[in-house]
Order: structure tokens, then C-alpha cells, then sequence
């Protein structure tokens, strides 16, 4: 991260008012590519919140990091809460994400709990030790990545969905999942390089720390999917003191999440 914010560097949507709640994508991912997969329905998000969606540095159409640092999920948290500082969002913040987005939104929450009323943890992505169990994988994708660039790992990706995403979705959503990988094409031999090796550093915060996170938390995981384990979203919920968990096991139960997600913020903007 650069040493004073510069807003023009993050590409942002913001749209209605009232109570903040601020969404970060997952790696690699986008606004572009969360719109086009489908499965956020984002245009039902109540206007009488606010919502303020942005492209992660090196993401989308945001500018790239300087270094590797920069996309250390520590630093990605300070990102997150100064986007939502110029945008003048509340003090109190509702924070959210999927996988990356999810852990930005748990430093952040650490980092700023004077900020922080309520988090979103949507498919949280490996940790502990089965992060540790992934790091030689995240090297091999920085080395693919100076090869092939975000286009020609978008290629590669396309034949094997399967391991991205649970089966059951790929198959629901046949027509629109190829946007998953919008956010990948974008991006450069470099940015991805330095991303997969931060990605091969960062982890979860500790079980310690999470527990000092008292503020309601909803946990969104879904099953049969390596790179989201189930067994990360039950370990933050043991970890978290007011967490909810709920676990997809179909198509139908993920169609239920942006309900419930609308539903958790406005239960918490009348608090």
C-alpha cells in the first residue's frame, strides 16, 4: 500500500444510504466478475443501506500494487476501512467478503474494532494448517503465472471449473459460471506473480485473536469445494463468540445467501 490513500487507484460502486455494509471480492476475483457469475444479487441489496463495493489493489480495474506487500491481507484491511473513510460510510462499519475479502475483513475488524459493528465471512478460504498445506501449490501458480499471464491461466482455469467451484453450482449456473474468471484475464504476468507468492504468506488470524472479535458475525460456507473448506467456516465459528454459520449443500441454499445477508445488515442498522 501506498504511503498516503489515493482513491483514484481503487475502482468502486457504491449505491444507496444509510447503514455501510463494505464488500470485498476473492482472488483474482472482481465487481466485474462477482455481477457476472450471479450469484450475489446485489441489485436487491436494500437502498435504505448503503453499499460500497470495490476492486481490491491489482484487481479489476484498480491499480496495481507496488510490491507483494501490498496484497498481505493486513494491508488489504487498511485499504478496505480507508475506501470506506472517502466515501464518508458511518463509523460503524458492516464488513464483508468472499474468501480474500473474508480474511481482509477479519484483520480489518481486528485492526479497527472501534470501526467495526457486524462481518460477513462468505466461503472462507483454507487456514492454519491446511493453509500451510497450500503454500508450495501457491508458488507453482506464481511460477504458471509468469508463463501464461491472467489470460492464458483464464484458458487453463475454464477446463477445470470443478475444482474452483462446488460441482452442483458449476452445473446451476452453466450459463453464466465462465465469469468467475473476468477478473483473472485482466490481469498481468507481474500483479500475479507478486499476488499467488503474498498469497503463499498470508493466513487467518489466529484462533487467539479471533476470539477478542465480539460483534455479530455471519458465516456463509458451502460444501465440496477444497479451496473453501467447510472445516475453516466451523472452526471460525467455534473461534468467533457471536457467530452464525450456515452451510450450503445445494443451489438452493446458496440462492437463500443474499437474503440473508440483507437481512443481517438491516437487523443490525436498527440496533
Amino acid at each position: 500500500m501506498t504511503e498516503q490513500f489515493n482513491i483514484n487507484q481503487f475502482n468502486c460502486s457504491i449505491s444507496g444510504k444509510g447503514q455501510s455494509l463494505i464488500w470485498a471480492h476473492g482472488l483474482t476475483g472482481s465487481i466485474q466478475s462477482e455481477d457476472a457469475i450471479g450469484l450475489y444479487a446485489w441489485h436487491r441489496f436494500p437502498k435504505k443501506l448503503q453499499l460500497i463495493r470495490y476492486d481490491a489493489i491489482g484487481h479489476g480495474l484498480s491499480s496495481a500494487g507496488k510490491c507483494v506487500e501490498d496484497y498481505l491481507w493486513p494491508e488489504m484491511a487498511k485499504d478496505m476501512i480507508s475506501v470506506a473513510t472517502h466515501f464518508n460510510a458511518p463509523s460503524e462499519l458492516i464488513l464483508g467478503g468472499q474468501s480474500m475479502g473474508c480474511a481482509t475483513s477479519l484483520y480489518a475488524a481486528l485492526t479497527y474494532p472501534q470501526k467495526v459493528k457486524g462481518l460477513i465471512l462468505m466461503t472462507p478460504p483454507t487456514a492454519w494448517k491446511t493453509r500451510a498445506e497450500k503454500v508450495d501449490d501457491y508458488h507453482k501458480m506464481a511460477k504458471a503465472a509468469r508463463i501464461w499471464g491472467g489470460k492464458g491461466l483464464a484458458k487453463i482455469n475454464a477446463k477445470h471449473l470443478d475444482k474452483m467451484l462446488p460441482s452442483w453450482l458449476v452445473d446451476a449456473h452453466q450459463h453464466s459460471v465462465l465469469g468467475i474468471l473476468d477478473g483473472l484475464k485482466l490481469m498481468t504476468r507481474h500483479t500475479l506473480d507478486q499476488l499467488f507468492r503474498a498469497a503463499a504468506m498470508n493466513d487467518l488470524p489466529s484462533k487467539k485473536q479471533l476470539a477478542t472479535i465480539s460483534i455479530p458475525t455471519l458465516i456463509l460456507a458451502w460444501q465440496d469445494d477444497e479451496a473453501h473448506p467447510v472445516d475453516t467456516a466451523i472452526e471460525l465459528k467455534k473461534a468467533l463468540p457471536h457467530s452464525t454459520l450456515h452451510i450450503a449443500h445445494s443451489m438452493d441454499d446458496v440462492n437463500d445467501w443474499p437474503q440473508l445477508i440483507s437481512d443481517f445488515c438491516v437487523d443490525l442498522q436498527s440496533n
